[in-house]
C-alpha cells in the first residue's frame, strides 16, 4: 500500500514537472532596469544662448544602487549634470531607491563657450546612467536659431567731426554683421538739425553676411547761416533683420571767407572810432 501511494506521489511529481518547468514553478525575480524621461527632449533657443533639460530617473529594482552619471554634448560645448537643487553643483553619480513613486529629477545643461555662436542647426546630447550592467539613456536636441545683431560705428572709434557751414563734410562709418546670420535690406538715415543734409555713399547694402563690414561715407552738409558751435547728429543703419544708430558731435565752423569779412569790419570800426577821436581832439 506505502509503495502504491508512493509511487503515486512520484508520478505526480513528474507530471508537474513536465506541465510546469522548475524555472516556472520558482517565483521569477524581475528584472532591473533604469529608465530616463524629459517632457521635453527639444529645446530652441538663438545662437550663443544655453540648453538646460529637466530628466527623471525611474529605477525598477530589488534594492538601493549608485548610478554613475555622465552627459556628452557638441564639440567644445560645456556640458555637465546637476540636481534639481542646487543648480550650482555638478554631480557624477546619484542614489536611487527602487519603486520611488516619482523617480528622481535631475538636470541636464550645455552651452557654448562665449567665443562661439553656433551656426543654426540642431546639436546632440546624450545622458546616461549606469550602475553594473544595468543602464540607460535618454537622447536631446537642442535647436540653435539665427542671431541677428547690426553695428554701427566708425573706423578709430571717434564720434565728432569738424564741419564747415555750407560746405560738404565727409564723415566714415562702419556697418559690420557681428551675427550668425546674413542681414538684408540695411538703409541709412539721419537725424540732424534743421536746414541740414546728410547723404551717404552707399546709400543702401542689400545684404551683408555675418561677420561681414561694409564702409560708408556720410556727406554732413550745415545750412550756410549755421551758428558756429557744437552740434548733433543721428546717424542710422537699418536692416530687415536688425538696426542700429550712432550719435556723433559736429563742431560747425563758418567759412573763412566769413572770418576776413568779420576783420575786416573790426578794423573798419577801430579806424572809424580813431579818425572822430584825432578829428575832436584837435578841437
Amino acid at each position: 500500500m506505502k509503495i502504491r501511494m508512493m509511487f503515486g506521489l512520484c508520478l505526480l511529481l513528474a507530471s508537474l514537472l513536465l506541465i510546469f518547468p522548475p524555472a516556472v514553478l520558482a517565483q521569477e525575480k524581475p528584472p532591473e532596469t533604469i529608465e530616463l524621461t524629459t517632457p521635453y527632449t527639444k529645446l530652441e533657443g538663438t545662437s550663443g544662448a544655453s540648453f538646460e533639460f529637466a530628466i527623471t530617473l525611474k529605477y525598477v529594482g530589488t534594492e538601493a544602487r549608485v548610478f554613475n552619471l555622465s552627459a556628452t554634448g557638441p564639440k567644445d560645448w560645456t556640458t555637465y549634470i546637476t540636481p534639481s537643487y542646487p543648480k550650482d553643483q555638478r554631480i557624477l553619480d546619484i542614489r536611487l531607491e527602487p519603486g520611488a513613486s516619482y523617480g528622481q529629477t535631475i538636470n541636464a545643461y550645455t552651452a557654448p563657450p562665449s567665443w562661439l555662436m553656433p551656426e543654426p542647426g540642431e546639436y546632440q546630447i546624450t545622458v546616461e546612467a549606469a550602475s553594473g550592467e544595468i543602464k540607460g539613456s535618454i537622447q536631446l536636441t537642442a535647436i540653435v536659431t539665427a542671431r541677428y545683431n547690426l553695428s554701427l560705428t566708425t573706423p578709430d572709434g571717434r564720434f565728432n567731426t569738424t564741419a564747415t557751414a555750407g560746405r560738404n563734410n565727409y564723415f566714415t562709418v562702419v556697418v559690420a554683421n557681428t551675427g550668425t546670420a546674413a542681414i538684408d535690406s540695411i538703409n541709412f538715415t539721419s537725424n540732424q538739425p534743421t536746414g541740414w543734409t546728410i547723404e551717404f555713399n552707399p546709400n543702401k547694402v542689400d545684404s551683408l553676411a555675418a561677420g561681414g563690414k561694409k564702409t560708408v561715407d556720410a556727406n554732413i552738409k550745415p545750412a550756410s547761416k549755421t551758428i558756429a558751435g557744437d552740434y548733433e547728429v543721428v546717424l542710422t543703419a537699418n536692416g530687415k533683420q536688425g538696426m542700429d544708430d550712432i550719435t556723433i558731435r559736429v563742431t560747425v565752423e563758418t567759412p573763412t571767407i566769413w572770418g576776413w569779412v568779420g576783420v575786416i569790419i573790426i578794423l573798419l570800426v577801430i579806424a572809424g572810432i580813431g579818425f572822430v577821436f584825432m578829428r575832436f581832439s584837435r578841437r
